[in-house]
This record gives structure tokens, C-alpha cells and sequence, in this order.
């Protein structure tokens, strides 16, 4: 199982502060995910990563991180971080913000803080999904879900590689600068992005039956795809700076294996507690 951008933000338990009332909670919620979004410290809609200059560089940076810090700062007036003995308590974001077992509208809203009454709600969504995968329903959403996030890996090797190769071409070295790592790397850049997979579309309720995905073209397109990575990439290796050793691209197409995720299972034991006491969830970024 891959977590896509597993970036290393947190949620920490948060107490809301006496009469601060549900709209004015909310109001500062939505300014710190709106702020925190437009850093570019998370993955940024179902599509991928997010593409801004900010990033924390740059005036442009600079300021979306000022604007965050404000936003924070409005919401942290409002709530309290109760700490245990070692600190304060956390979890990773990205249990839910880059599973790629969970839908991928779901995982974009995680990237926020929770109110109590939100936080339980999507809590229980989150629980009611697992235990309805791992018992083997939800199959053609599924296969859906899979195909989309194995093209979306396979563009995400793709371009680690182009990145990589494009510093190790900058080196004065010889070899970065032989006729046969020029015509690798010119024939890895000469790859297209991997053929587009379709979102998974809408959730299912688990009311009513899918009917299984008919997706054999759509992954033989993308076992090929595959092939051609892997075949330009072993090129690059053979002919350049032998410092420059790009990853295998990730397997595609296999048989799903077995519907199962002990991070997740780990968050579910350890938010229970806190939102059974009345926390939400607080975005430590």
C-alpha cells in the first residue's frame, strides 16, 4: 500500500473554549484549511499535489506562510490542546489525507481541523467504510479507486525520474554529458504522462449492489505504459552518472490482495478516546 504524499502534518486533540459558538468555531476552521491549503504543505485536491509557488519560498511563500500563521493563531484563541504526560498527544494526518483505501473526496477534507461534532461525524464514516471494505463489499468501487491511484503513482515515478535526471545532466561529469545518457534521457522525457484513469466517481451508500468495473483495457493501457517506464529507466541507469539510480516503477494490474490497513486500525484505537470525551481534531502543520 503507497500513501501518496504521507506529509508529515498532524492532528491533535483540541478542547473549544466556553461559549465560542458553533458558527464562529467553524469560521475559523475554514480560515485555517483555506490558509493552510494555499501553502502548498499538502496534497491538494483528488488530481494530485498541489501547484503554487508558495511552498514556503519566495515572497509569494513567504506570504501564503504569514497568512496561515494569522489564520492559525485566530483559531488557536478559541481552543484548547489538553497534553498528557509526554507532550501533546497526535496522529498523523495522512492516515486518512493520503490512504489511498479511502475515497478521494474524503481524504482532501482531512487536511483541517475538526470540530467535536464534525470530527465524531467523520469518524464514524471513516469506521463504517473499513469495516464495510474488509468485509469484502465495495469491490467494484474498489477496482476503480485502484486503477486511479496506480496511474497516479506511475505519473508520480515518472516525474521523481525527469527530476532526477535533469540534476544528474548538470553535473560535470562525463557521462552526464555521453552521447548514450543524452539519448536516454531524451527517450524517458519522450514518454507521455500514463493514460488517464477516471476518478473512481461517487461513493457508494452500500445500499445497492455495483456492478463490476469493466476496467481490462484501461489496465492493460496502463501495464504497457508500465513497460515503457521501466525499459527507459533502465536505460538511464546503464548510461548514467553512476551516482544517478532511478526506482523501478511500482507494479500495476496485480491481484488486489487483502483489504487491510493496521495505521488506520492504530488511529481508530487511539482518536476513539478523545472524541468519546468531547475533542475535535486540531491541524498541527
Amino acid at each position: 500500500m503507497v500513501y501518496i504524499a504521507a506529509v508529515g502534518r498532524d492532528w491533535v486533540p483540541m478542547r473549544v473554549r466556553a461559549g465560542v459558538t458553533a458558527d464562529e468555531l467553524a469560521r475559523r476552521i475554514a480560515a485555517q484549511r483555506a490558509s493552510f491549503l494555499a501553502t502548498g504543505w499538502s496534497p491538494g485536491g483528488a488530481g494530485g499535489e498541489v501547484e503554487l509557488s508558495a511552498n514556503g519560498t519566495g515572497p509569494a511563500g513567504h506570504d501564503a506562510a504569514a497568512v496561515w500563521r494569522s489564520a492559525d493563531e485566530d483559531l488557536r484563541d478559541v481552543v484548547e490542546m489538553p497534553a498528557d504526560g509526554a507532550g501533546w498527544p497526535s496522529f498523523r494526518v495522512a492516515v486518512i489525507g493520503a490512504n489511498p483505501l479511502l475515497p478521494p473526496s474524503w481524504r482532501d477534507a482531512a487536511w483541517s481541523s475538526l470540530s467535536p461534532a464534525q470530527a465524531r461525524a467523520e469518524f464514524a464514516r471513516w469506521r463504517w467504510w473499513y469495516a464495510e471494505i474488509t468485509a469484502g463489499r465495495m469491490g467494484s468501487y474498489l477496482d476503480r479507486l485502484r486503477l486511479w491511484e496506480e496511474s497516479r503513482e506511475l505519473a508520480a515515478c515518472r516525474q521523481a525520474a525527469l527530476e532526477a535526471v535533469a540534476m544528474a545532466g548538470a553535473r560535470p561529469v562525463a557521462r552526464a554529458t555521453s552521447p548514450a545518457f543524452l539519448a536516454a534521457r531524451a527517450g524517458l522525457a519522450g514518454l507521455p504522462v500514463p493514460p488517464p484513469a477516471l476518478e473512481p466517481g461517487p461513493v457508494p451508500t452500500g445500499d445497492e449492489p455495483m456492478p463490476p468495473a469493466d476496467l481490462e483495457q484501461a489496465w492493460a493501457g496502463l501495464r504497457a505504459y508500465r513497460r515503457a517506464l521501466a525499459a527507459a529507466i533502465v536505460e538511464v541507469n546503464r548510461t548514467g552518472p553512476r551516482s544517478l539510480r532511478l526506482s523501478t516503477p511500482p507494479r500495476v494490474g496485480e491481484p488486489a490482495g487483502e483489504v487491510r490497513d493496521p495505521w488506520l486500525e492504530d488511529f481508530f484505537t487511539w482518536a476513539a478516546p478523545y472524541l468519546s470525551d468531547g475533542c475535535g481534531l486540531y491541524l498541527w502543520a
